[in-house]
């Protein structure tokens, strides 16, 4: 079959040609080679066989492959390596910079936090249902900026001109500790952030990464001061 469909081009050139023929014949040949091979996603991160709830996942987070089962006895699979490497070593082989090398096309590291600030507002990670899951939905509700919910946009505003609560720390405009505001801290769902040096924000887990946390405060400080609902 395989060797009918990739040869023979004489053959599929009469068979385009003739629409109904065309209609008919490639309809079977997608369900016959679509029978061949599973039809993905189906596995989640949480079990190594296949689930009702990973098929009919329809978001960013599915899988085709399955994860590596829990009572395998190396790391990555048994045709992986043996011993995942050790992080220090990785992080300066990777990482360490010895000489500024500047982006050949003319960007910098500013650029993809920008992207990944404005995307978070839509592609939100549920950890109570699984990391392959998102909480809200998948539209632009400015969640990243103003909060996740009702209650958390009510602890950010300060209900005058529609601007934030913000703080002066050296002469400069910053959100508000968590502490002061109590909204729920969370590092991706799984270790509460630090609460003495956390600040408020739309999307809390932000504290975590300097990138996300300086978008965030150039938002709120904008914010402010056009004070437009």
């Amino acid at each position: 079959m395989h060797n009918l469909l990739t040869n023979y081009e004489w053959l599929w050139n009469i068979v385009n040609n003739i629409p109904f023929l065309r209609n008919f014949i490639m309809k079977n040949i997608i369900l016959m080679r679509a029978g061949l091979i599973d039809s993905p996603p189906q596995y989640d991160n949480e079990h190594t066989y296949i689930t009702l709830d990973a098929n009919f996942n329809h978001s960013f987070y599915t899988r085709t492959l399955p994860p590596v089962p829990l009572d395998c006895p190396t790391p990555m699979g048994v045709a992986g390596r043996k011993d995942l490497p050790d992080l220090d070593v990785l992080t300066k082989k990777l990482l360490l910079r010895e000489k500024f090398k500047p982006d050949q096309r003319g960007t910098s590291l500013l650029f993809p936090f920008m992207a990944q600030h404005f995307t978070h507002m839509f592609i939100k990670t549920d950890m109570k249902q699984g990391p392959q899951f998102q909480w809200g939905g998948h539209g632009l509700d400015v969640s990243h900026i103003y909060g996740k919910d009702k209650h958390d946009e009510d602890l950010l505003r300060s209900f005058v001109d529609g601007k934030f609560k913000l703080q002066t720390i050296n002469n400069e405009e910053w959100p508000l500790y968590n502490k002061d505001v109590n909204m729920t801290l969370n590092f991706f769902g799984f270790v509460p952030a630090m609460e003495n040096n956390s600040f408020a924000l739309g999307h809390s887990f932000f504290n975590n990464f300097p990138g996300l946390f300086m978008f965030s405060t150039i938002w709120m400080r904008r914010r402010r001061r056009k004070g437009e609902e």
